[in-house]
């Protein structure tokens, strides 16, 4: 208390300038404890104007900021998309995958690329980089049995990689892949910071947190996290990027792992990827955000088990696939498109998809499944069995987190295609389980039916998701999908540069599927960018992925400015 009195006589003795500053410096003091302490990933922007910050949503947050791991967390992708380069990169204007950091020259036959890198390239810290760092980031890695990404390891598999020179790397397949091209825009890895790290070690490394890569941005300082499950990711301007530098200085994400936790703080951002459903309606109604829609190469399915064996006879599945109207299933959700083939470079309204509950019930007949009472609620065949089916789904909020948007689609696209399928008389079990036991379930092939998500990305390429190799755990078929002729379109439409040819096979392809019905196909989201309005020159037209509104990024400027 003496304390106190004699600070009160001393305040007393200012002049009235002297008492202003004295407030003003109490004030400033007061707003840096307020912004470390209260609001750490920004106190609704205040004071920074040369910042440009995006919320992003995930329950785990930024967990690899790494190229080569991205295609597991979204949110990682993004900021990867920034930081690191590859020899190709996404074009959204052209909607194609041109030169980046090299050259590129393909041989006549189309099974050699060769790459020269630009002059004087350069990583985030001022090193060198070379022929070294591709080679290391593929033939190294990549290409290493022990490498966990099995989708990019696909993409090498078999592919010869051969370093000429300091500047120069040879790419050689074994027959010619219209496909390979796109696995290119790779983020290249820095040799001389990981090259002593073994590859099963990488996903964690240190390196993944605080990364050094050639984008236009780099890391500022590693990833925050909070108490309340948000992280933050700063970047600044990369002083060595080759190409044209952004005129947007600094750039922020911040991660929250609800899109209510989000919205709870939406005038602490600036920009919103990825959004949809109900949220996309309330930030309309704020009033506060322009909403940019745009669609993705991805679908929802249910993916049916082929080796099941109430699955083997096609009138049953048949019998699924006609029981569920699209439209219907499409009015209690938001935002949503149909899709009827997995093969999306095809005109969709080409796929006009008929349901009829006469045909199901008529399939499920012929089947040798009957009501044997007016009472039943499940037919049986003639040994009094009923179909029964086991239908998996992936559950995304945390323990005992309340429902994620992505939950709550989930449980009403299940309790509808219960309701239809009890309709027609076939007796459908949901499970629905955290992601490492849904991930395990799905390498084992352990369900009937399987609701799930596929995005294709640059990527069009159907050998992966198609091909009879890729059965099992080690492939993308979650259909357990075998079909010759499939087979064969499939390794046709690789070597087939010819657009008109190559859109004539995937027609074939999409003919078979829709008469096989290893999967009933369901919808695909229409997203939204929410923008505030700070920058100008964003453009989602034609992304494959959210994170190539950035591929104009040298483009984007302040409003103000």
């Amino acid at each position: 208390m003496k304390l106190l009195h004699k600070l009160g006589k001393v305040f007393r003795a200012y002049t009235d300038f002297e008492k202003a500053i004295s407030f003003a410096c109490v004030g400033i003091v007061l707003l840096m404890v307020l912004k470390m302490v209260i609001f750490p990933y920004g106190l609704f922007n205040l004071g920074e104007d040369d910042v440009y910050t995006e919320g992003l949503v995930g329950p785990n947050g930024f967990q690899n900021i790494n190229p080569l791991f991205v295609d597991y967390n979204y949110l990682d992708r993004e900021v990867c998309s920034l930081v690191f380069s590859g020899l190709m990169r996404y074009d959204s204007e052209a909607k194609a995958i041109v030169e980046d950091m090299a050259t590129l020259t393909i041989n006549s036959d189309k099974t050699e690329y060769t790459f020269v890198l630009k002059d004087n390239l350069k990583w985030q810290d001022g090193t060198p980089l070379t022929a070294d760092d591709v080679y290391f980031t593929f033939a190294i890695v990549v290409q290493d049995p022990t490498f966990v990404n099995e989708i990019l390891k696909a993409d090498f598999d078999g592919v010869k990689i051969e370093k000429t020179d300091e500047k120069t790397i040879k790419f050689k397949l074994s027959k010619p892949n219209v496909f390979f091209i796109t696995s290119l825009a790779t983020g290249i890895l820095p040799k001389h910071i990981l090259g002593n790290v073994s590859v099963e070690d990488l996903l964690q490394n240190s390196f993944n947190k605080k990364p050094i890569g050639s984008g236009p941005y780099q890391v500022s300082e590693p990833v925050q996290s909070f108490k309340d499950g948000r992280m933050q990711v700063t970047l600044k301007l990369n002083q060595y990027y080759y190409g044209v530098n952004p005129k947007i200085e600094n750039f922020r994400f911040i991660s929250y792992p609800t899109m209510d936790q989000l919205f709870a703080e939406i005038n602490a951002v600036n920009g919103i990827p990825k959004v949809s459903g109900e949220y996309a309606d309330q930030i309309k109604k704020s009033g506060s955000f322009v909403m940019i829609p745009y669609q993705l190469p991805q679908y929802m399915a249910v993916f049916l088990n082929m080796d099941s064996p109430q699955l083997q006879d096609s009138r049953i599945r048949i019998a699924l696939q006609k029981s569920i109207d699209k439209n219907e299933l499409l009015s209690r959700l938001s935002d949503k498109v149909p899709v009827d083939t997995p093969l999306l470079e095809l005109n969709q309204s080409q796929w006009i998809y008929q349901p009829s509950m006469d045909n199901a019930n008529g399939a499920v007949f012929e089947a040798g499944y009957k009501y044997k009472n007016p009472k039943d609620v499940y037919r049986k065949d003639s040994k009094g069995n009923i179909i029964e089916l086991k239908l998996l789904a992936r559950k995304f909020a945390d323990g005992d987190a309340p429902p994620t948007e992505q939950d709550e689609e989930t449980n009403i696209v299940l309790k509808f295609l219960q309701e239809k399928w009890k309709s027609i008389g076939i007796k459908v079990d949901t499970e629905i389980l955290p992601v490492d036991e849904f991930n395990e379930r799905v390498m084992d092939r352990a369900y009937d039916l399987l609701f799930i998500g596929q995005t294709l990305g640059y990527n069009l390429d159907t050998y992966s998701y198609w091909h009879s190799t890729q059965v099992g755990s080690n492939g993308l078929n979650l259909s357990n999908y075998k079909s010759f002729q499939v087979d064969s379109l499939i390794e046709d439409i690789r070597s087939t540069f010819d657009s008109a040819q190559r859109e004539k096979k995937l027609s074939m392809i999409a003919e078979k599927i829709s008469k096989d019905v290893p999967a009933i196909f369901l919808y695909k989201p229409i997203y939204y960018y929410a923008s505030d309005g700070k920058v100008q020159g964003i453009d989602m037209d034609r992304s494959a992925f959210s994170s190539d509104r950035f591929s104009n990024i040298s483009e984007w400027m302040f409003s103000s400015k």
